[in-house]
């Protein structure tokens, strides 16, 4: 008897259905909230990324702009320097000079009795020329060339020194009555930037 229940035990033991958990994990997914966070992060990554190359192109570009006014202010001053160093002392002609033009007689390479005028004219720099020979017989023909352009403001300053004395006296006019100046200052502005050359004339 003892044996047949243990049989039965035994048999309904095995008979036991036995739980297995087969099923799969659950994948959690982004929500729509979450997804606005990330996509609002990047866009706002970009924006500073953009900002920042954007600032320093434009910094690039106004150190370029910059230099190359430099050079072209600086290019256009030494050719006044030159013309001024090469004034005659000429009285049919004469130096004559206001704020913002100046006027000399000049000698050309040809050895030709020329003279020479610049002048600021709706922010352009401009030189002209005209022959004795033209001047005399009261003809109009003018060489007149574009120097520079931009240019906000041009000022000329003419010094001279009084017998005995080491101090310059500086006028802002000059007539041709009184010969050729000694120094001749000139201040240039340009883009918010200031060029100023000063030019001692030889022959004063």
């Amino acid at each position: 008897m003892l044996q047949a229940s243990s049989f039965k035990l035994q048999a309904k033991s095995y008979t036991t259905p036995v739980a297995c958990s087969l099923q799969p994990a659950v994948r959690r997914s982004f929500t729509f909230i979450e997804l606005l966070v990330v996509i609002t992060l990047f866009s706002i990554l970009s924006l500073a990324v953009y900002t920042t190359f954007s600032s320093g192109i434009r910094i690039w570009r106004r150190i370029q702009d910059t230099s190359i006014l430099q050079r072209r202010v600086s290019l256009g001053l030494e050719r006044i320097s030159q013309d001024l160093r090469q004034a005659l002392d000429f009285s049919k002609i004469g130096f004559s000079g206001k704020i913002n033009e100046v006027s000399f007689p000049f000698l050309s390479a040809e050895n030709e009795i020329l003279r020479v005028s610049y002048f600021l004219e709706e922010k352009t720099l401009y030189r002209k020329q005209e022959s004795f020979k033209d001047i005399i017989e009261e003809k109009e023909n003018p060489k007149i060339k574009s120097m520079l352009s931009g240019i906000d403001d041009l000022k000329f300053s003419f010094a001279y020194q009084e017998e005995g004395k080491k101090e310059y006296i500086w006028k802002d006019t000059w007539d041709k009555e009184e010969g050729i100046p000694k120094i001749i200052k000139m201040e240039l502005k340009a883009k918010d930037a200031n060029f100023t050359k000063t030019v001692t004339i030889p022959t004063s």
